[in-house]
């Protein structure tokens, strides 16, 4: 993957929770929506960093869900799913671990805490205060088991510190121009 790449938070929502930190190998997995407009400029750019990927429109994962007899992927913004990681194999099996609908296998192919993934599969998102989520944890993508749960606490803060430290690079390089 290049050394600096391209802040693309504008066209892609997620890019800090998902994209980021794949890029900078603090995960090695995500899964990122993107809108048909921008799924050719997105493919770019993953081809230019490096990063392994398969697109699936959400209407194919939720037949491949139907036919497995499982639940529909319904809560989504765009109709693009790429499914991203440092290496094809892994994306391969989130993938999978997905058109399963299989929180588990998903939850911990994105690295997610383990505590985190069995809360979730225990009890969904029945009870869960997003805002207090946001508040507390602004760089993860998934619901913590409590509210300080101290492995997502954890996570957070190092994802926080290195944006602040991948934008400071980005700005003395700037300075240098």
């Amino acid at each position: 993957m290049k050394e600096k790449f391209e802040i693309i938070d504008d066209w892609v929502g997620n890019f800090w929770v998902e994209l980021f930190p794949v890029l900078r190998g603090l995960r090695s997995t995500g899964i990122v929506e993107i809108p048909d407009e921008n799924v050719s400029r997105f493919k770019s750019y993953l081809e230019e960093n490096g990063v392994a990927y398969q697109h699936v429109a959400v209407a194919e994962l939720n037949e491949e869900r139907r036919k497995r007899g499982k639940d529909l992927f319904l809560n989504h913004r765009h109709e693009n799913l790429f499914y991203i990681g440092d290496e094809a194999r892994k994306v391969r099996t989130l993938v999978e671990g997905d058109r399963d609908n299989d929180f588990f296998c998903v939850g911990m192919m994105l690295g997610y805490p383990d505590c985190c993934v069995a809360a979730f599969f225990k009890r969904g998102t029945e009870s869960v205060d997003i805002d207090c989520l946001k508040r507390n944890f602004s760089m993860i993508a998934h619901i913590p088991c409590s509210p300080a749960c101290p492995r997502t606490t954890e996570y957070d803060y190092k994802l926080r510190k290195d944006k602040e430290r991948y934008l400071k690079e980005i700005a003395d390089d700037r300075d240098c121009l």
